[in-house]
C-alpha cells in the first residue's frame, strides 16, 4: 500500500490510500475493483484523487515506457526525460477520457501505449524525419490511435497460425459476428466460439509484461 506523495494539494479529509499495482504480470482481480471503483466514482478535478490513481500505476506505466523507449520510441529523437514527464498528463487525460465502463486497469493498459507514441512524435523536432508511420495524422479526436491499432493488429495476426489469423481480423477489424465467420466456414458456432475463447488467452499472455 502506497500513500499520496505526488503533487499533493492540501486537503482537510485523509488522504486516499491505494495499493500499487504489480511492475509486471497480472493485476489481482480485488485490486482492479478497487481502483475502477475509485477511478469511476472519484471527483477527477481534484489532485489528491488524481495523484493517488497515478501512484498506484505508476510503477508499471514506466515499465511500460521503458520497454517502448528501447523498442522503438527511441527512434523519434525525443529525450527520454521529456517523454517521461509526460507520463502523468497522459495518465490524468485517460482518467478523464475513461467512460466508467468495465475495468480501469484494462484501459490504462491499452491506451496509454497509444499515447505515448503521440507525445513522443509531438515532442520530436519538426525538422526530423519520423520513423516508418509518422505520415499517420495526429487528430485531437485520436482517429491516429484507431488507424495505428489497425496496422499493430495486422502485425500481430501475422505471428499467428491461418486460422486464428483470419479469426482475429474478420471479428476484431472487421467486425464479423463469431456466428456469422462460423456459418461462412461451414463450422459450429461453438467450435468458433471455443477457437475465440483460446486465441484470447494465447493473446493475453501474449500481451502481459513480462
Amino acid at each position: 500500500m502506497r500513500s499520496l506523495s505526488r503533487n499533493t494539494e492540501p486537503s482537510p479529509n485523509t488522504p486516499i490510500v491505494v495499493p500499487v499495482v504489480p511492475v509486471r504480470g497480472l493485476i489481482a482481480p480485488d485490486i482492479d475493483r478497487r481502483l475502477s471503483n475509485l477511478a469511476r466514482t472519484g471527483d477527477h478535478s481534484t489532485a489528491e484523487l488524481r495523484n493517488a490513481l497515478f501512484t498506484a500505476y505508476a510503477p508499471r506505466l514506466h515499465r511500460i515506457l521503458l520497454r517502448l523507449w528501447y523498442r522503438n520510441l527511441h527512434q523519434f529523437g525525443c529525450d527520454f526525460a521529456d517523454l517521461e514527464q509526460e507520463t502523468f498528463l497522459i495518465f490524468v487525460t485517460l482518467l478523464e477520457r475513461w467512460s466508467g465502463n468495465g475495468s480501469f486497469s484494462a484501459y490504462v493498459h491499452g491506451a496509454f501505449p497509444w499515447r505515448l507514441f503521440d507525445a513522443a512524435r509531438r515532442l520530436t523536432s519538426r525538422d526530423r524525419s519520423l520513423p516508418d508511420g509518422g505520415a499517420l495524422s495526429l487528430v485531437e479526436d485520436d482517429s491516429y490511435a484507431t488507424q495505428e491499432a489497425a496496422v499493430l493488429l495486422e502485425e500481430l495476426a501475422e505471428s499467428l497460425a491461418p486460422f486464428d489469423r483470419a479469426l482475429l481480423l474478420r471479428h476484431v477489424r472487421d467486425g464479423e459476428s463469431l456466428t456469422a465467420i462460423a456459418r461462412s466456414l461451414g463450422l459450429s458456432a461453438r467450435t468458433v466460439r471455443r477457437a475465440w475463447v483460446r486465441l484470447q488467452q494465447h493473446l493475453r499472455r501474449q500481451l502481459t509484461i513480462p
